[in-house]
């Protein structure tokens, strides 16, 4: 009998351990979450260094800290911070999935597509790819 018992916690045993390997998969404001830098084009001004940290909430929500130094025209960054939201079949491409930041005052600062290798593409205002032959991309660090 005292071998049946050590048999059934072995197997209860193993089975809450294989059961805490399993995760759920990351949800969209985990993966969007990080750190992204580039330099962005400026009309007037040698180009705009971006640094962006956007952060998971609660797996609901985002929230970022937009740093932009406009380059030859300023000493120190701009600092923005507000919220991002999540938005699927996006813009007239319909693309699959847009990350919209949103400013303290609820105004859009930019609109960015996700990368297959984890980079983000800056969009224009009506969520279209910009095609200036500019590098529109903060990489991801």
């Amino acid at each position: 009998m005292r071998t049946q018992g050590m048999i059934g916690a072995g197997i209860l045993g193993l089975g809450l351990a294989l059961g805490g390997c399993a995760s759920t998969p990351p949800s969209p404001y985990e993966k969007a979450a990080g750190e992204y830098e580039g330099v962005l084009p400026c009309a007037d001004c040698s180009g705009i260094q971006v640094d962006l940290e956007m952060m998971n909430m609660d797996d609901t929500g985002g929230a970022y800290v937009l740093d932009s130094l406009y380059q030859g025209r300023s000493e120190e960054p701009m600092k923005t911070q507000g919220n991002f939201l999540i938005l699927n079949d996006a813009g007239p491409q319909h693309l699959p999935t847009v990350y919209e930041l949103k400013g303290s005052g609820g105004n859009t600062i930019y609109y960015l597509r996700p990368l297959d290798n984890g980079d983000l593409e800056v969009l224009d205002t009506r969520m279209g790819v910009i095609s200036s032959g500019a590098d529109m991309t903060l990489k991801r660090q």
